[in-house]
C-alpha cells in the first residue's frame, strides 16, 4: 500500500525464508530419504528461491530486475554478482495490516497493459478458497457478490488498469521479462492470520516448483470479471477488428459516394396521379473517385504508428521525456 510500511510483509518473508531453509535439515539421519519424504511431509525445493527487500516497493523492484536482466544503466545502479538462473515467478508481499484479516487482494495488471499467465492467479485462488479456507478478490471489489453489476465492474476496472499501462505494484516490474508475478494484499477483518498468508505463499512457491517448464499454455490476454470468470482473447479481439475495420470501410465508401449527385428531372410536365405516394429518387450522375491515395493515406497513418514504438524502445531514458513531448502530433495524425 501506498505511504505505509510493509511491517508484517518483512517479517513473514523473514519467517518464510528461515522455513525454507530449514527444510530438511531436522531429518534423522538414519531413515531413508524417500521414506522421511512421505512421513514428514517435506520436499526439496528444485529451483533457488530469492528473498528480496527494497526499500521503494516499486523503484527499488524495478532497479533489482534490470540489474538481474543486465538492462540497467551501471552509472546509477551496480550489477549483481550472483545470479540463479531465468526467473520462472515472483510473488510480492504487501501485508501492512496489524490484525487479522478477512481475505486476500490479488493484483496482476502489469505496465503497458501487460499481464500474468491465468495459470498462477488461478493457482493462488484454488489454494487460498480450496486449501486455506478464505476468499480472494481482484481490482479491489471487496463485496464481490458474482452478479452481473460486480462482474462488469470487474472487467471495467481491470480494462481502465490496461489502458493507463501504469505499475500497480512491485509485481509490475517483473512482467515485461516475462517473468509471471502477482501481489498478495490481506484486508478487511476476519479471524486469518500471519500463519494462513504463509501457507497461502508456501503453496503458491510449491505449485512453481514443481513446473518443469515455463507456464505458456494458458492464456496471457484477458479479462477478468471474477476470481473464476474471464474473457479470452478470442472472445474480445475479433469484435474489436471488426469494430476497427468499420471506421475505414465507411470512410470509403462515403467518399466514393461524395461524388454522386442527383440529377434534376426533365421533360415530363403531367401531374402526379399519386400525389400521397412519394416520388422515386431521379437518376445520379457522378465523377469517378480515385481510391488509390486515399487508401495509400489511410495505410500509411496505420503504418507511422510504428515510429513511436520503435522510438520508444530504443531511446535513451534522459531524453523520453522530450520523446513523450514531441511525437503526440505523430498520433494525432
Amino acid at each position: 500500500m501506498e505511504e505505509v510500511l510493509n511491517r508484517q510483509g518483512v517479517a513473514l518473508a523473514l519467517t518464510l525464508a528461515r522455513y525454507f531453509k530449514s527444510m530438511g535439515e531436522q531429518i534423522p539421519p538414519l531413515l531413508p530419504r524417500m521414506m522421511l519424504t512421505s512421513l514428514v511431509g517435506w520436499s526439496l525445493w528444485s529451483k533457488d528461491i530469492i528473498f528480496l527487500f527494497p526499500p521503494d516497493s516499486r523503484t527499488g523492484t524495478q532497479a533489482w530486475v534490470d540489474a538481474y536482466h543486465d538492462s540497467h544503466n551501471q552509472l546509477w545502479v551496480n550489477p549483481l554478482p550472483i545470479k540463479a538462473g531465468a526467473l520462472q515467478g515472483a510473488i510480492a508481499i504487501d501485508y501492512p495490516l496489524d490484525k487479522r484479516f478477512k481475505a486476500v487482494h490479488i493484483v496482476y495488471d502489469g505496465v503497458n497493459g501487460q499481464l500474468p499467465n491465468l495459470d498462477l492467479i488461478n493457482s493462488v485462488v484454488h489454494i487460498a478458497g480450496g486449501q486455506m479456507g478464505f476468499g480472494s478478490t481482484l481490482q479491489k471489489m471487496w463485496h464481490h457478490t458474482d452478479s452481473y453489476r460486480d462482474r462488469l465492474q470487474t472487467m471495467l476496472r481491470g480494462m481502465l488498469n490496461q489502458g493507463l499501462g501504469c505499475a500497480t505494484g512491485p509485481h509490475s516490474s517483473f512482467i515485461p521479462y516475462h517473468v509471471d508475478a502477482v501481489t498478495l494484499q490481506p484486508y478487511g477483518e476476519g479471524w486469518q492470520d500471519e500463519m494462513a498468508m504463509g501457507r497461502l505463499i508456501e503453496g503458491s512457491f510449491r505449485s512453481l516448483n514443481n513446473l518443469l517448464e515455463h507456464l505458456h499454455q494458458s492464456f496471457f490476454f484477458y479479462l477478468l470479471m471474477s476470481k473464476d470468470r474471464f474473457v479470452s482473447i478470442g472472445t474480445y479481439l475479433p469484435s474489436a477488428m471488426l469494430l476497427a475495420a468499420n471506421f475505414t470501410i465507411m470512410a470509403t465508401y462515403l467518399w466514393v459516394k461524395s461524388g454522386h449527385s442527383l440529377r434534376p428531372a426533365t421533360g415530363s410536365s403531367s401531374p402526379n396521379p399519386y400525389p400521397k405516394q412519394q416520388a422515386r429518387p431521379g437518376p445520379t450522375t457522378g465523377a469517378e473517385r480515385e481510391l488509390f491515395l486515399p487508401l495509400t493515406l489511410v495505410i500509411g497513418c496505420h503504418s507511422i504508428g510504428v515510429l513511436p514504438l520503435y522510438i520508444f524502445n530504443h531511446a535513451p531514458a534522459h531524453v523520453c521525456s522530450f520523446d513523450i513531448l514531441a511525437l503526440p502530433p505523430i498520433g494525432v495524425c
